[in-house]
This record gives structure tokens, sequence and C-alpha cells, in this order.
């Protein structure tokens, strides 16, 4: 359903080569608008993580924890971006983020989008009762958050109020620079065809050049006032944030994606810079689970220089206006396995959770998943613990005769947004990197940001080569409960879904 109609006011005819920042680009009349905020939250040590199966809490932080929100409108058309290093795309916490920005700004909640950088390193955000938030009146009692939730809502709330008052017109500007020494393909193929995850010991087996199939772009947009000057950028990039990160040993750090907003952020003159990310389903950063801080802002130093390197050679989009809308995806659903291969794979994991359990080190490969060194024993055991009930569930399914009965499709939404030249297609799950380069290739635009963990946590979804794969990423559906594996073409139906709209904007 389109939420948002085109603003049909054009800027003045521009060439559409690189510009100096300092070069004031003509307006349109009365064209896009953009207000934006960034404010910053501190957890504290002993907080509960986020990213952890076996509850440890956070042992160190390291700064600050940086949000960001941002107003678009055109006319009477707006649109909020709320992108954070928390999980506001799920649960009980974007729920409460939607109503409270919905009640600020008077929008509909769905005029508001949520996005999650994906950090691997927060505390756990717990919000018991997230209709409270939208509900007028002073803030809901404490006891309705814990003080971590409380801190960032309410820092939302402050960012938000009075943020319509601060809109002043704009046009659009974006460049783009590669950035290769950050991220690699994280799925490997074995000489008998079977997917595996690529560690980090086999990673460096590979070869230090190792990169694979990335998304190199590390991508800017900057939106400029009547001088010219900066008022807000986009910064996009692709790769799971988990450079210093160790689930075993929780830390809370913005990791590299705030590190490199920083240095543009600087050089534009101090302005909020926000953070998307990408198709990074199967696109990890370096050093993971055995990196170190330094290592996370080493690699933050890089691709905030390739941010400024973009930034300095910035193409001006011919257009200042903006359209959006959520468009449906359905997601094709495949067969449950037979009942021997069920019953097979489940015994391999009693067996696997008994020796892993015990201490066993040889506990490396269970059901198509493998672990690296860095996890203990004990911890693999409790990851393949999570996948059993599953199991579990397929096998009643089977031999009850229900199989037959279960849905065929996996339902959900899309945002789809033309803003100036540039594209942004906002996806509830972590696509697989073909996926996102699938969009950008085939989307008559000068610039596609293909964004996950956007509105949603559906978890991975593989592409349409990839959904017979069960390595932990193509086979992650056993982490979600009663869902039935992928089929082609998986994660690509928002693929076809996104192109179709994006062509339709760009007309």
């Amino acid at each position: 359903m389109k939420l948002a109609s085109v603003c049909q006011f054009w800027a003045a005819a521009v060439g559409a080569g690189a510009i100096a920042l300092s070069a004031p680009p003509a307006l349109a009349r009365p064209g896009l608008q953009v207000a934006a905020v960034q404010f910053a939250v501190t957890p504290a040590n002993g907080s509960p993580s986020d990213f952890t199966a076996t509850g440890q809490t956070i042992q160190r932080v390291v700064g600050d924890l940086k949000s960001t929100v941002t107003l678009l409108a055109c006319g009477p058309d707006r649109l909020c971006i709320l992108t954070a290093p928390f999980p506001v795309n799920n649960g009980n916490l974007q729920t409460a983020v939607r109503l409270l920005l919905a009640k600020e700004l008077e929008l509909p909640p769905q005029a508001i989008v949520c996005s999650s950088a994906h950090d691997h390193s927060i505390p756990l955000l717990l919000v018991r009762n997230p209709a409270a938030w939208g509900q007028a009146g002073d803030y809901p009692p404490p006891a309705e958050s814990n003080a971590i939730a409380r801190q960032f809502l309410i820092g939302v709330s402050h960012a938000a109020r009075g943020l319509a008052l601060k809109l002043q017109p704009v046009t659009v500007a974006w460049g783009t620079a590669k950035e290769t020494r950050v991220t690699y393909n994280r799925r490997g193929r074995l000489p008998d065809g079977k997917s595996y995850f690529i560690r980090e010991e086999d990673r460096l087996k590979l070869g230090p050049d190792y990169v694979g199939k990335i998304d190199d772009d590390a991508s800017v947009v900057v939106f400029q006032d009547v001088r010219g000057r900066p008022v807000t950028a986009f910064a996009f990039f692709t790769g799971h944030p988990v450079t210093g990160y160790n689930p075993e040993a929780p830390i809370a750090f913005g990791q590299w994606p705030q590190v490199a907003c920083e240095k543009p952020s600087a050089d534009l003159g101090g302005v909020p810079v926000a953070f998307l990310q990408g198709s990074a389903g199967d696109i990890n950063s370096k050093y993971m689970l055995s990196g170190t801080i330094a290592q996370s802002m080493e690699l933050g130093g890089y691709l905030g220089d390739s941010y400024i390197k973009a930034a300095h050679a910035l193409h001006r989009s011919r257009r200042t206006d903006f359209e959006w809308k959520r468009a449906r995806v359905d997601i094709p659903l495949n067969d449950l396995p037979s009942i021997p291969s069920l019953e097979k794979d489940l015994a391999t994991i009693d067996g696997f959770i008994r020796r892993g359990r015990a201490g066993d080190p040889d506990t490396r490969t269970c059901v198509g998943m493998n672990f690296p060194l860095a996890l203990s024993p004990p911890y693999r055991a409790n990851l393949v613990m999570m996948v059993r009930p599953w199991y579990v569930w397929a096998l009643d399914q089977r031999r009850t005769g229900a199989a037959a009965t279960l849905p065929k499709t996996l339902p959900l939404e899309i945002v789809v947004a033309r803003i100036g030249d540039v594209g942004l297609v906002g996806m509830p799950f972590e696509a697989f990197v073909s996926t996102g380069l699938k969009i950008k290739r085939e989307t008559p635009l000068p610039c596609v940001l293909p964004c996950t963990y956007i509105d949603g946590m559906q978890g991975y979804i593989p592409d349409s080569a990839s959904c017979d794969d069960r390595e932990y990423q193509a086979g992650y559906f056993r982490y979600l409960g009663n869902r039935p594996p992928y089929r082609s073409p998986g994660g690509d139906a928002a693929a076809f879904v996104a192109i179709a709209a994006l062509k339709q904007f760009a007309r």
C-alpha cells in the first residue's frame, strides 16, 4: 500500500558530475526538507548483553552508543528514519519506538522506519509495556523498562520533539568510494559442494587477501542547505560489525560503524551522520570473535576515510523530491525434510550437545554448522541446543501428517523509497549480499542503498542460489521456531518487488 505520493517539484537543471561541498546548489520550490538530531546513551557495566546465548553481562563499556532521528518532508508527505545500534527493528522495542515517534512527530506509525546497525556489542533493552510509550502524558513508570531502555527511549523523545520546526530546504548529493579492507564473504564451498561458515581461522587459511563476493560500496548521501552547507548525511556499508566482539565476554561498543561515521561527521562540520547497514547476511568484518577493540577502531578508520573520500566527490541529484511506499513480499517456503533425515539429525544433535557440555574440543561441526575455536565447547553446545526444538517440531509435523498443511510462503513487508536520485530499500531480514547487489544492478538510479535490519527481524533469508544450503546462515530458519525451509528465489523475492518499485519511482 502506497503511503506517500510523488512531490512534483523539480530542482533547476544541474549537471550530474562531481561537485564541491562549497558549491551552493539551486533549490527546488518547495522541494525536499530535512531535519536530523543525533543523541547518545551510556550503558552501565554489568548490564545484560543482548547478543549472548548464556546470559553473560556487559564486562566493559567503550564510550557512548549513538543514534540518529532523521525527518524527511516534501509538501504534506513525511517520513521519519531512526538509525541505532540497538535492535529498534524488532519486538517491544520497535513497537515502543514507533509509537513514541508517531506521537512526538504527529505521524502515523507506518511513516516511522526503524533501522538497526546490528551492532553485536550492545546491552539488552527490555521494554515491558511498549504501548505506554505512545500514550499522552508523562513517560511510563521506570518499572515498565530497564534503565538503558528507558534512557534510550527518552533520548528518542527529546530528539524528535520539535524536530519538525527544524526542517529546512535541501538538495541531495551522493558519493561512493570503494572499501575492501574491512569485510569478507563468510560463506565458502567444500569440494563436495556443501557450504560452510568461513570462520576467522578459515579466512586466514584462504590467504591474507581473501575477500570473496562483497558489496564494497562506501556510500554517503549528503543533504545540503540553500548555501550548500551540509545539514545531515546517510552513510551506507555492508558487513556484520563483529570485530572486537565475543559473546562469552560481552562489551558495549558502537563498533566500527559508529567509529566510521564520526569521521565524515567531523569533516562535514559536525552534522549528524546516520549509518545504514547493507545486505550483510553473508558478509563479516574481519577478526570475528578473536579481534580487539583497537582492530575494530582501525577498520572504522578505514571506512571513515572512504566515507570522506566519497563526500569529497559528490554527485548532485537532478531531483529534490521524494516518494516512498511499503510493499508486500511473499518468500516461498519448501517442504520439511523426511522422517529418516530428521531422526538422523536429531540423534547427531543430542550427541553433540552431550560432548560439548562435557568440554570435548572436537565439537566443531553439527547438522551443517561449524563453529570457531574462539567459542568454548559448552557455548557451541548451547548454539546447537537452540535448533533442537525445530527438529522435534518438524518430526511431529511429519508423523502426524500436519506437514501437508504448513504455509507455502512467508509474507513480509519492505520499505522502498526514492530520495532525489537515491534509491533506498529497507528489508526486515538479513539479506545475502547477492540480493543487495541484484537490487543495485537492476535499478535505473545512480545510487541505491539496499538495507537490511529495517522494520523487522526475520533472520537470515538466503538468495536464490543458496536456499538448499544448511550452514549457519542458510539454515537459520531452524532458530526461528515453526518455520519450513526456504525455497528459491528466497530473499531475491524481495529484490524483485524492490526493483519494480524503484523502476516506477525512477520514471
